[in-house]
Parts: C-alpha cells; sequence; structure tokens
C-alpha cells in the first residue's frame, strides 16, 4: 500500500504534452493509482472552463483548483466551492493603466474569459473549444464593458505583451506597486491573483477538508507557480522540462512531460510494488 493518499497534478508543461493531450501511459498510470484509493486532482493555472474537459477526460471525482489557487472549482455542481477574487478598487487602478497604455489582458471570471486585446492567443482557443462537446465549450468573452465585470468577482487576471521588455517595464511601473501575487508564465505573459492564494495554499485548504496530512501528497509540476505546492507536500517531484531554479525546489526529478514523466514517476515512487 502506498503512503501517499492523494497526487496533485500541474497540467501545461507536465500533465499535458506538447500537443496538449494526455498520453496513454500516463493516463493509465493515474488509473492505477485511483485503483490503490489514491485520489488525483488538477491544479492549474487555467479557468475551469479549459481544464474541465481534460477532468472529463479523466474521469476525475475530485474538484478543480483553478487560476493559480484562486479558487476551487467543483464539476459535477458546476460552481466555485470557495475562492479569494482580486480586490475591487486595486485592480480598477491597474485596469485604467492597462487600457492607457493597450496591454493585453485575459479576465478569469465566473462565466467565462474575458479578453482585451491577445488576439492570436484568444483565437487559438476559440480553435481548441470548438473541438470539445457543447457543454465542455469555453465561453469566450471581448471586453465591451470592463466596468459591468468589475460588478462580479474576478478570479485571475493575465496581462500579456509581445514585447517582453514593456511588459516587464509596466509590471515595475505600475503592477509591482499594487497588491497582487505575480506569477511569470512565460517572459511576455505574467499572472496576478489576489495575496494569500497560490496552488500550495488551496491545496492545502482542500487536503485539510479531506483529511489529508500534506506530507502524504505527491505534486508535479514544471514552473514557478508550482513552487508553493512543492514546498508543502510530502515528495514534490519535477519535470525534466522545468527550468533548473525549479528542480531545485523539488526532491525527484522524472523525465519530459512529452516522455510520460508523470507515469515513470508514479511507477518509481508512488505506487505500490
Amino acid at each position: 500500500m502506498s503512503r501517499y493518499q492523494a497526487i496533485a497534478l500541474d497540467m501545461d508543461g507536465t500533465l499535458l504534452n506538447r500537443d496538449h493531450k494526455i498520453s496513454s501511459a500516463t493516463r493509465a498510470a493515474l488509473a492505477q493509482a485511483r485503483a490503490h484509493d489514491i485520489k488525483v486532482l488538477l491544479v492549474t493555472g487555467r479557468h475551469f472552463m479549459t481544464a474541465r474537459p481534460f477532468h472529463h477526460e479523466l474521469a476525475l471525482d475530485t474538484p478543480i483548483i483553478c487560476s493559480n489557487g484562486a479558487y476551487l472549482y467543483d464539476p459535477v455542481q458546476e460552481r466555485i466551492l470557495a475562492g479569494d477574487p482580486l480586490a475591487v478598487a486595486p485592480l480598477t487602478t491597474l485596469l485604467e493603466e492597462v487600457q492607457a497604455q493597450q496591454m493585453g489582458a485575459l479576465f478569469h471570471l465566473g462565466d467565462g474569459i474575458g479578453y482585451l486585446g491577445c488576439e492570436e492567443h484568444v483565437g487559438r482557443m476559440r480553435l481548441w473549444s470548438a473541438t470539445q462537446p457543447d457543454h465542455l465549450k469555453v465561453s469566450l468573452l471581448p471586453a465591451e464593458d470592463i466596468e459591468s465585470w468589475l460588478q462580479s468577482p474576478i478570479w485571475k487576471l493575465e496581462l500579456f505583451n509581445q514585447d517582453p521588455g514593456r511588459l516587464h517595464r509596466f509590471v515595475g511601473e505600475v503592477v509591482e506597486r499594487l497588491p497582487f501575487t505575480r506569477d511569470w508564465a512565460a517572459p511576455y505573459a505574467v499572472e496576478l491573483v489576489q495575496p494569500g492564494c497560490s496552488k500550495g495554499n488551496r491545496l492545502a485548504q482542500w487536503a485539510a477538508s479531506e483529511g489529508i496530512a500534506m506530507e502524504n501528497l505527491v505534486a508535479f509540476g514544471d514552473n514557478n507557480n508550482d513552487v508553493s505546492m512543492f514546498e508543502q507536500v510530502g515528495l514534490a517531484v519535477a519535470m525534466g522540462n522545468a527550468a533548473p531554479q525549479i528542480q531545485a525546489h523539488a526532491d525527484r526529478v522524472t523525465a519530459d512531460h512529452n516522455e510520460d514523466g508523470i507515469a515513470l514517476a508514479l511507477q518509481r515512487w508512488v505506487l505500490p510494488a
């Protein structure tokens, strides 16, 4: 019997390969883990609408930790169970600068993903969404009335600019003086959530509700927003494609996400012999 009771999985660069798919070997290893009564949980920076098709594919019975830990979403009840949205006052200040300086932005809303600019990124999401069944499609909302969005929770804001230098200057001059937690997803993209929100903290909240000690969790990840999980779980596994500074926070390093790294790690370190 394994000492581990749950597996927390980052998605992009971890669960999903370069074609944004779950390999058959990974799917089989996760099914084997569940057969040993180990819970499997998706923990992602994604909005719930872009995460739930994979939750559906794996036939999971757990909620999804979304938007870098901003909230916990239940796909069965189709509702957010717990979360901490961005504070309205600093967000309003930020959005004035975003529009004035023509930054691209994605808004993680309760009823979809809002967008300002980001046409190329949104176009890719729209094409992917078109391949999904109707009940799993993504609602993409153009920013026609940002004021109305501010009346409801905004869980995460992603800022984009194809000029990384310009985005870094914007963050230094505007974002850093506002109370947000920042995660750089890429040189051209930064993600903002409410202070205190992180994948690790929301995972700890979920584990406590399940009566699971964090030392009995395994977490897989490859990027900056996964470090908060690595710091709290019993076994932290970095993917082979993770940068060296991310791997340094892990207990183990497995193979690349395109080489069945999760499946290999589960067989080596998690599943009963």
